[in-house]
């Protein structure tokens, strides 16, 4: 009778020794997740890169010049004009957004006269802008509330802070136009994005003329 109840007691003690050990593995592993887990979390904050600080002033330019050139356009249509002129700024067009996008230049042109055919041409000095809203005296007035200013605004920067959306158009690229006009540029066609056309400064190969066959 005592050998019976040592041994009951024995296994019932063995049996809560394993428990005991069981639920202690279950614990360590547990701890050991939470342990790598929050490792993990911080390697990703360490790797997550910060933004870059933005000026006021550049940021204003480039949120402004989205909305006047895309402000009806897609989102990947304002972040395509973006990118034009952050790479005209990479190729040396302007040291910052706002030069690049307030870059005037002047060309001389004729005058439609009579007498043009008779007499040399009368020449006048026309002001060229590196985008058309510049140049134009009568554009609606800036409004900030505008849903569309705003979605320019977010998109300008995480342009400056973030250097993103490189993906929507390549690098080289540093032309749009709308649909409707046809400025006959001798760049090659990279992309369509909405009603824009995006052209980089490679020149468009030449087609060989067709030589045609003698009978």
């Amino acid at each position: 009778m005592k050998l019976l109840t040592f041994l009951r007691d024995t296994r019932v003690e063995n049996i809560i020794a394993g428990l005991v050990i069981f639920f202690s593995a279950v614990l360590v592993m547990a701890n050991d997740d939470l342990f790598f887990e929050e490792e993990e979390e911080q390697v990703i904050a360490e790797v997550k890169p910060q933004p870059k600080p933005v000026d006021h002033k550049q940021l204003k330019c480039l949120a402004t010049n989205i909305f006047y050139e895309a402000g009806s356009e897609p989102e990947k249509g304002k972040q395509a004009v973006a990118r034009v002129v952050m790479n005209r700024v990479q190729h040396g067009f302007a040291p910052n957004p706002c030069s690049v996008i307030y870059q005037v230049s002047t060309k001389l042109i004729p005058i439609d006269t009579e007498d043009y055919l008779d007499n040399d041409p009368i020449m006048k000095k026309v002001k060229l802008c590196q985008f058309s809203w510049v140049c134009e005296s009568d554009r609606k007035p800036l409004n900030i509330n505008d849903p569309r200013y705003k979605q320019s605004e977010r998109i300008a920067y995480n342009v400056l802070a973030h250097d993103a959306y490189k993906d929507v158009i390549p690098s080289t690229v540093l032309f749009f136009h709308n649909l409707w006009v046809n400025p006959m540029w001798p760049y090659k066609k990279v992309a369509q994005i909405g009603n824009h056309i995006f052209y980089e400064k490679t020149k468009k190969k030449q087609q060989k003329p067709q030589v045609l066959a003698k009978a």
